[in-house]
């Protein structure tokens, strides 16, 4: 549990860093659109936008500390508690992009995503297997 906990807290930890980057526009839409090809219209952050991006990005961090500091707790019950959350959270982004790609709203990049997460999910399962 300590492993997943680490890895998956820093993951998310760096991850919002590259989100913030997404505030600025030609960075997002060169990340977004041309090399990962993840959404297929245009990236464009109204001001609404730009503020879910900067909440989500904090959340993100804050998150991403907390799994980090759940393995250096080493309380069983806490570690298993955070690595319950994280399922549900990477098992929700996955019904979301199972959405925007039958919605028609995301590119080919978007399927990188069930890798990842399944990677996640996975490792998460096997890691509350091992307790």
């Amino acid at each position: 549990m300590n492993t997943f906990l680490q890895y998956i807290g820093w993951w998310n930890f760096a991850g919002s860093f590259l989100m913030l980057g997404f505030l600025y526009k030609p960075f997002g839409k060169k990340v977004l659109n041309d090399y990962t090809r993840i959404f297929k219209i245009e990236f464009k952050l109204d001001y609404w936008g730009r503020v879910w991006l900067f909440w989500a990005a904090g959340i993100n961090i804050f998150f991403g500390l907390v799994n980090i500091m759940g393995a250096k707790w080493n309380y069983p019950e806490i570690m298993e508690f955070l690595i319950k959350s994280d399922l549900v959270a990477y098992s929700i982004f996955t019904v979301l992009v199972i959405w925007g790609l039958a919605a028609k709203k995301l590119g080919s990049g978007a399927y990188s995503v069930f890798i990842i997460f399944g990677g996640w999910i996975a490792w998460g399962i096997y890691a509350l297997t091992q307790n």
